[in-house]
């Protein structure tokens, strides 16, 4: 397999119920993991943009206050602009998925992440392989666009050993 781009999907905020992110230590990991059997390979990584915005204060402010008093109906169309710029930015970042040659998505044990599946789901529509880390094997979405379900990190260097 020649690989020049390979896209990282995984958490950024998971489930969490506030503005925390989950540790993003995984990224680097799959990136060494690539980069070692692949040197040529660019490792795309989108938490870089969205964590930036998230970070925002001003994003941070809009965020908190919404979350303090959302309405029963949120017209989108009319967001404050911070939210609007993290919104593309998000839909930006999901897009590049479809613009890799493998697409590998973290999801440890069973964790869900609704931002991960868009990302996957935007690969398998442009016919992009999907590495999929987890234990999700009776989990319909994933399994339904996966190309491979390894366990762990380990499993994934053996199936990018079995790639090169």
């Amino acid at each position: 397999m020649n690989l020049q781009r390979v896209f990282i999907a995984g958490t950024i905020q998971g489930s969490n119920a506030d503005l925390r992110t989950d540790d993003q230590g995984y990224r680097e990991q799959i990136a060494t993991a690539v980069r070692s059997r692949f040197p040529e390979a660019e490792c795309f990584d989108p938490s870089a943009d969205v964590t930036r915005r998230l970070a925002d204060p001003a994003t941070l402010s809009v965020i908190s206050t919404l979350i303090g008093s959302a309405p029963r109906i949120l017209h989108l169309a009319s967001l404050p602009a911070e939210l609007a710029a993290l919104r593309d930015t998000f839909n930006e970042m999901t897009q590049e998925a479809a613009k890799c040659d493998l697409c590998v998505a973290f999801l440890p044990d069973r964790t869900l992440s609704m931002g991960t599946a868009m990302e996957m789901q935007a690969a398998h529509a442009a016919g992009v392989p999907i590495v999929t880390v987890t234990s999700l094997v009776d989990n319909l979405a994933v399994m339904s666009v996966s190309s491979w379900v390894v366990r762990d990190l380990d499993a994934l260097a053996e199936l990018l050993d079995d790639l090169r």
